[in-house]
C-alpha cells in the first residue's frame, strides 16, 4: 500500500508545484502549526526541488521579495488572516508580487470575507482549501498532534471546551477522509451501559464527521463520484475507555518497548552515544522514521526477536563483505558492539546498527533493574487464581526498587482485572505501594472511563471479571495480551461484529454505491477556479478497501502495531490514528491532573500552537469515589505520600517491617512486628499465604528464567 506519508507529500508537493509563476522561483510561506504538518511528510530538500528559493515563517520578519510570488500554505484562524493581510498592508512595499493561498482546512466565511475586502485582496491570485490537517506519523499511522484534546474530551473541569473541541476533531478526520480521497461508512463505539461516563462521545464525533462530510459532497459534487477501484472505505470511531488496559500494560514488542523506557522525543528521535572515525566518542541524534529501513523492519517484533534480527542481519553484511577483517560472528549485542567499534569504511551502516544496538542494549538493562519480568507475568496473569496473583503483586508493590509508576499501573489491571475491588483490600494494596497523593489521583480518575475500582464488601467476589484475549499465536507468556481494539477491528472485517454496540452512523445499505467509490487526492478549490492538476486524478489501479480507525483521547504502539499485523492478515489498508500517540508513564502523569483545573498536558507530544492555558490553583480536588472521604482523611500524615510514617523502615501495628507502610491501620501483613522482610508464614492479605520467615521470596517468571538466558550481553 502506499502510506500515508506519502500521500500527505504528494500532495503537499502537488500543491506548491501547482503555481507556476512567470519568473518560475517562488517563494513559500508558512505558519508554525502548517510547519509540523509539512514537516511530517516533507523534508526540505523536497520542497526545494520545486523551483522554491526558500521556505519562510509567518510569524517571523522576512525580508522583502517583491519580484516573486508566495505560495501561503496556512491554518485558517484569525491571527494567520492578520498577518497575511499585514504583508501587503503593512508595509510600504508588499513583501511578495502575489499571494496564492492554501489552507489545511476549511477557512470560515467570515475570515474569506475579511481577506475579499482587505488591501491584500489585490494581490491574491488563488485562495484554496487543501485539507491535510493532520500529522503523517508512520506508514500507517496519523495524528492531530493536540495531548491537550485528552483533557478537554475527558475532564469535568473543562467541559465548557468539550463541544468545541468535539468539532475540530471532526473536521481534522475530514482532512484524513479527503486527502485519502474516501468518502467513508462511518461506525463508532456505544457504550450499552447508560450511566457510562463516555457514552456520547463516540456518537457525537461520528454525526459531526458525517455532517461535514455530507457539507463537503455537497460542496464538491465530484467528489466521490469518480471511477475507481477501490471500494469503499470505513471510518471506525472509538475513544479511550474501549480498552483501558492498552495503556498500562508492559509490552515488549521493540517500538513499544523503547518508549516506554527510554526518553525519545515524540517517539521518533533518540540521542546515542557514537564512535566517531577518529575514535572519539560523540553524541548524536537518530531518526526513527520511514526513511530507517532497519526500524520498518523489526520496529513490531518482540525484543527477542528483534535481537535475533539485529545478529542476524549483522552477521549477513560481515559476511559480504570480503574487506572486512573479523570474519567471527557476531554472538550477542557486545560481539556486534566490538565488531561495530572496527567498521570505519562502512560509516552509514555501522551508525544504524549501532542506533538500535545501543535501544536495544539499553532497553534489556533496565528490564532487568526494574524487574519488569515479574511484574509483566502479574500483568498477563488473566488466568490465574486471583489469590495467586496477589501473592505475586504485593512483595512488588512492597520493593522500593520497583517505580512508582509500575506499582500504579499493577495495582489499576488487577482492579479493572477484579472488576473492582473491596475498600479494605484497595488500602492495604495501597499501604504497600505507598504511592503519591498525584498517584492515587491517577488511579481514582479512570473512573471518567467507565472503570470500576471499589465494589461492595456484600457482594459476591464472583463478579464478572474483565476479560483479556490472549495471543495464542506463537505469543510469548510475558506478551499474551491482544488490545481490544484489534479483536473489535478484526471481528469488522470479518463482519461479526456486533452492530448494536458499533452501529453505523448511516444504514450502508441505502447510501448509494456513486458516494461508495474512494476518489483520487486532489485540492479543493474554494474561491478560485481549480488548477489543471486538480483534474488529471491519480493513477488507477485495483487496491483493498481501507479501514481508518480514529482513536479519541490517545492510541497506544501496541494498537499501532495491530494496524499493521491487521493489514498483513487481511490484506486491508488499516490506518489508524488519534489525537496523539501515548506512552503509559505520560497516560499516569495526565490522569493525575484530569479533575484539576486547566493546564498544558504532560503527554507525550507537546501542542502545536494552541493558546496558552490558565495556570492551575494550588488546591486539589478531592477523591472521586462516590460515599468515601477524601484521600487526605484517610491517610492524614504526608501530603506526598500514603506513609504515615517517613521511615523507609516502619513498623505497622503487629506487622512486619513494610517500608513505610500505613502503622498497620490499614495493614501490611499482620504478624509478628519482630519478623523482617519477606513476611512470616502466619501473615495474611485475605487468605494469601507467603513463604515461612528465612526462605527468599522467588516471583513465579516462567519466562524471566528464559528471558535471562536469551538477553545475555
Amino acid at each position: 500500500m502506499v502510506g500515508v506519508h506519502e500521500i500527505l507529500k504528494k500532495r503537499i508537493l502537488d500543491t506548491i508545484g501547482s503555481v507556476q509563476p512567470a519568473g518560475r522561483w517562488k517563494v513559500v510561506v508558512v505558519d508554525a502549526r502548517t510547519q509540523k504538518v509539512i514537516s511530517s511528510a516533507c523534508k526540505m530538500f523536497d520542497i526545494l526541488e520545486g523551483n522554491v528559493t526558500l521556505v519562510e515563517s509567518l510569524e517571523k520578519s522576512r525580508q522583502p521579495y517583491p519580484t516573486l510570488e508566495a505560495v501561503y500554505i496556512l491554518t485558517p484562524s484569525y491571527e494567520v488572516i492578520t498577518k497575511v493581510i499585514e504583508d501587503f498592508a503593512k508595509h510600504k512595499t508588499p513583501l511578495y508580487a502575489a499571494a496564492h493561498l492554501f489552507f489545511t482546512s476549511g477557512l470560515d466565511e467570515k475570515l474569506y470575507q475579511r481577506l475579499k475586502t482587505s488591501p491584500a485582496s489585490n494581490y491574491i491570485r488563488k485562495c484554496t482549501e487543501i485539507y491535510i490537517d493532520f500529522h503523517a506519523i508512520e506508514a500507517q499511522v496519523y495524528s492531530f498532534d493536540s495531548p491537550e484534546s485528552f483533557f478537554k474530551l475527558y475532564s469535568p473541569e473543562e467541559a465548557f471546551g468539550y463541544e468545541d473541541e468535539i468539532r475540530q476533531i471532526a473536521k481534522k478526520l475530514v482532512s484524513v477522509c479527503v486527502t485519502l480521497g474516501e468518502n467513508p461508512l462511518i461506525r463508532y463505539q456505544r457504550s450499552l451501559e447508560a450511566d457510562h461516563p463516555t457514552k456520547t462521545l463516540s456518537y457525537k464525533l461520528a454525526m459531526l464527521v458525517q455532517s461535514e462530510l455530507d457539507q463537503y459532497v455537497r460542496d464538491y459534487p465530484e467528489f466521490g463520484m469518480q471511477e475507481n477501484p477501490r471500494p469503499r472505505g470505513v471510518l471506525f470511531i472509538c475513544d479511550r475507555s474501549l480498552d483501558m488496559n492498552a495503556p498500562f500494560l508492559h509490552e515488549f514488542t521493540y517500538q513499544a518497548m523503547v518508549n516506554d523506557l527510554l526518553p525519545l522525543e515524540n517517539g521518533q528521535k533518540y540521542s546515542y552515544a557514537f564512535t566517531g572515525p577518529d575514535g572519539s566518542s560523540q553524541t548524536k541524534e537518530a531518526n526513527l522514521d520511514e526513511s530507517d529501513q532497519i526500524w520498518v523492519e523489526i520496529r513490531h517484533k518482540h525484543m527477542k526477536d528483534c535481537i535475533e534480527k539485529l545478529m542476524k542481519d549483522f552477521n549477513d553484511f560481515v559476511g559480504e563483505n570480503a574487506g572486512f577483517a573479523d570474519k567471527d560472528k557476531a554472538a550477542s549485542l557486545n560481539d556486534m558492539k566490538r565488531m561495530l567499534a572496527n567498521l570505519p569504511q562502512f560509516q552509514n551502516m555501522k551508525e544504524k546498527f549501532s542506533v538500535h544496538l545501543g535501544m536495544a542494549q539499553e532497553s534489556m538493562s533496565l528490564f532487568d533493574k526494574q524487574k519488569l519480568a515479574s511484574i509483566a507475568n502479574i500483568e498477563q496473569a488473566n488466568g490465574h487464581h486471583p489469590k495467586a496473583i496477589v501473592e505475586d503483586m504485593v512483595p512488588l508493590l512492597d520493593d522500593p526498587v520497583v517505580s512508582s509508576y509500575n506499582k500504579v499501573r499493577m495495582l489499576l489491571l488487577y482492579m479493572m482485572y477484579k472488576n473492582g475491588i473491596i475498600e479494605e483490600d484497595r488500602r492495604k494494596l495501597l499501604a504497600h505501594a505507598r504511592i503519591s497523593y498525584d498517584e492515587n489521583d491517577a488511579i481514582n480518575n479512570t473512573l471518567l472511563f467507565g472503570v470500576k475500582l471499589i465494589r461492595s464488601p456484600l457482594g459476591s467476589d464472583k463478579s464478572k471479571k474483565s476479560k483479556q484475549k490472549v495471543n495464542n499465536e506463537g505469543a510469548y507468556d510475558i506478551s499474551r495480551y491482544v488490545p481490544q481494539l484489534k479483536i473489535h477491528l478484526e471481528n469488522h472485517i470479518k463482519g461479526t461484529l456486533d452492530v448494536t454496540q458499533f452501529p453505523y452512523a448511516r444504514d450502508p445499505s441505502g447510501d448509494g454505491e456513486s458516494r461508495g467509490r474512494a476518489v483520487p487526492v486532489q485540492p479543493v478549490s474554494l474561491r478560485s477556479t481549480r488548477a489543471e492538476w486538480y483534474k488529471r486524478g491519480a493513477p488507477s489501479e485495483t487496491r483493498a478497501s481501507r479501514l481508518i480507525v480514529f482513536v479519541a483521547g490517545g492510541v497506544t504502539y501496541s494498537e499501532l502495531r495491530s494496524a499493521y499485523e491487521l493489514s498483513e492478515k487481511h490484506n486491508k489498508d488499516v490506518i489508524i490514528g488519534s489525537t496523539h500517540i501515548i506512552t503509559p508513564t505520560k497516560f499516569v502523569d495526565d490522569l493525575k491532573l484530569l479533575r484539576r483545573p486547566p493546564r498544558p498536558s504532560a503527554s507525550v507530544q507537546p501542542p502545536t500552537l494552541a493558546p496558552p492555558l490558565p495556570q492551575r490553583p494550588p488546591n486539589s480536588a478531592p477523591t472521586p469515589y462516590s460515599n468515601q472521604p477524601p484521600v487526605s482523611s484517610a491517610y492524614g500524615a504526608s501530603p506526598k505520600s500514603f506513609s504515615g510514617l517517613p521511615s523507609q523502615q516502619g513498623y505497622g501495628a503487629s506487622g512486619y517491617a513494610n517500608h513505610g507502610g500505613t502503622g498497620g491501620a490499614y495493614g501490611g501483613y499482620q504478624g509478628n512486628h519482630n519478623q523482617q522482610y519477606p513476611p512470616p508464614a502466619n501473615a495474611s492479605f485475605g487468605h494469601v499465604q507467603k513463604p515461612s520467615a528465612g526462605s527468599s521470596y522467588k516471583p513465579k517468571t516462567k519466562l524471566g528464567k528464559e528471558l535471562g538466558k536469551v538477553f545475555k550481553f
